[in-house]
């Protein structure tokens, strides 16, 4: 009777593996195939540059100059690329068109590029890390004010990036925190030892910044960052990020070789790809996830009490990463050390907060009444229902209330929220933002792009044209860094 119970278990046990396995090759060939339908790839999907640096390299490559001969080889290829595959049928916005006001190349500068800025008298150091699909110049504002400040910055060039989209269908996670710890390693180099040494990471860089700051804990060759900055940091990801390998796996094939991308799209931001390979969301799914696994075990054995205070600042709606990571994954875990986190609330003038998803006041109550007291809470949020101006409501840590604080800044008439990718532009940027033209401008400017029509007549998503590319309130976060370079409440 046993064994009979036994045989019939692993029979359902068999068929119900079986019939997952079926329904899982259907939905991936079923995709596939729909996807040949799609947009043809390009050369910039498909190029190889054989001269990015990877972990592999970190035996040879040890100093950031060395890492900036690999950078000059990587961008000598790409040029050689682009005047190889030149065609005279290319879209007047694309960035692999020498002639296009989205090619990146402006004179002698390359934002794309990694950029040192060195002040005459030097008074600390800051790393900068960029985001996934970015280039150094989401964080070039942020740049110029530490330098402004004093502080010798190092903004990296994150391996795969600034280049092609296709060299994001290769890279692992490994191969950016290896170029993180040669500009660590730099930066920390070229100041003294009581000077402050900081790391600011946005989005994706946020997670390689945190990743950093727990490994220098235990490696004596590391120096520990004072404090830490975070812009929309990715401390979580969709959890079906996990299953992209499959769709990479039949990518393989050259006929099912369309699988391998997320999104195909043409190329016209000068500074952020806009094609999306299955890989790069899977790399950040397996970062987010060693970087959750770390917190766990460093916290629950103490060590995380050495960590450095950290300071974000976040949009409360963000469709890029889990919000609520943020706050579970990361600060409810932190010491009573210094740390804040600093949220952007939606826009609550009149109609528009009857639209706002219910999620987002859910975890906006969270965040402001389910803390855990060891570190403080700022939001910044509309005066009144009728305001569109703002104010600061903050908790200090381990107190009780928010103390409020008039801002000079207001919402914009046709915003309803921040996003991620807004938080690290002002709103005068020259390629993201919303403010109106005061002059001309190299690049074509994007922010400013408002298009209505029939949906489905465009190649582009709407949420790709509608998505808020530049911050109202980026003052505010300014403020609130020379704050804490100043050492002023």
């Amino acid at each position: 009777m046993i064994r009979k119970s036994v045989r019939t278990a692993l029979r359902i046990a068999g068929f119900v593996i079986a019939s997952f396995l079926l329904v899982a090759v259907t939905l991936i060939l079923a995709r596939a195939f729909h996807l040949r339908k799609g947009p043809e790839l390009d050369w910039w999907h498909t190029g190889i540059i054989t001269s990015e640096f990877r972990a592999g390299d970190k035996g040879t490559v040890t100093t950031f100059d060395q890492y900036l001969e690999k950078e000059t080889a990587v961008f000598d290829e790409l040029q050689a690329m682009v005047e190889n595959n030149m065609r005279a049928d290319y879209h007047q916005l694309n960035r692999f068109n020498r002639g296009s006001r989205s090619y990146p190349v402006k004179g002698s500068r390359n934002f794309n590029r990694s950029a040192v800025l060195q002040p005459p008298t030097v008074r600390g150091g800051v790393l900068m890390l960029h985001g996934m699909t970015d280039s150094p110049y989401s964080l070039r504002h942020l740049a110029e004010m530490f330098h402004e400040q004093g502080f010798y910055v190092l903004n990296l060039r994150i391996p795969g990036h600034g280049t092609l989209p296709a060299e994001l269908d290769r890279m692992q996670w490994q191969d950016w925190y290896e170029a993180v710890k040669i500009g660590a390693s730099h930066v920390s180099g070229q100041i003294g030892a009581g000077q402050p040494f900081y790391l600011l990471g946005y989005s994706n860089g946020g997670s390689l910044a945190l990743k950093y700051s727990m490994d220098s804990i235990d490696d004596i060759s590391a120096r520990i960052p004072d404090r830490v900055f975070l812009i929309s940091p990715m401390i979580g990801v969709d959890p079906l990020a996990r299953y992209s390998r499959l769709f990479n796996w039949i990518g393989y094939l050259e006929y099912f070789r369309r699988s391998r991308w997320l999104d195909v799209y043409p190329e016209y931001d000068p500074h952020k790809y806009n094609s999306f390979p299955m890989n790069a969301g899977l790399q950040s799914y397996k970062l987010t996830s060693t970087l959750k696994a770390q917190i766990q075990k460093m916290a629950g054995s103490g060590r995380l009490e050495q960590m450095p205070p950290v300071l974000s600042f976040q949009s409360l709606v963000d469709n890029t990463v889990v919000s609520s990571a943020n706050l579970d994954i990361l600060y409810e875990k932190l010491p009573a050390n210094g740390s804040e986190m600093v949220v952007f609330d939606a826009n609550r003038i009149g109609l528009i907060d009857e639209f706002v998803l219910p999620r987002h006041k859910i975890l906006l109550n969270r965040i402001m009444n389910g803390g855990s007291g060891r570190y403080a809470v700022s939001v910044v949020t509309n005066r009144a229902p009728d305001e569109p101006g703002v104010l600061e409501l903050r908790q200090p840590a381990g107190f009780p209330g928010f103390v409020e604080r008039p801002l000079k800044y207001a919402w914009p008439d046709d915003v309803y929220s921040l996003s991620h990718v807004a938080l690290p532009f002002p709103v005068d940027d020259a390629v993201y933002g919303i403010a109106p033209a005061t002059g001309h401008s190299a690049y074509p400017r994007i922010g400013q792009v408002h298009l209505q029509g029939e949906s489905g007549a465009l190649i582009l998503p709407p949420a790709l044209l509608q998505r808020l590319r530049s911050n109202p309130f980026y003052g505010y976060i300014e403020e609130r860094i020379k704050g804490v370079i100043n050492d002023t409440p």
